[in-house]
């Protein structure tokens, strides 16, 4: 069984953090979202139920780059 550290790389809104988690694993990173459900009564105006994007602590620095590339552009 591993021992890996699962680290949050970003959070916000669930729209938006479908698109990395698709760009984050179409460049060979593992990834997974939490608090993904939520409902449907409009936008998340508190950080902390904001969706976030859990990353392995080995893969922080690509994933940091592909985020600021995103970010970006």
């Amino acid at each position: 069984m591993s021992n890996q550290k699962i680290v949050e790389l970003t959070r916000g809104e669930l729209w938006e953090c479908q698109l990395l988690e698709s760009l984050l694993k179409d460049s060979g990173i593992d990834c997974f979202l939490r608090n993904s459900l939520r409902a449907p009564y409009g936008p998340i105006t508190i950080s902390a139920q904001m969706v976030q994007i859990m990353i392995k602590e080995e893969d922080w620095e690509p994933a940091q780059k592909l985020l600021e590339e995103y970010k970006n552009a």
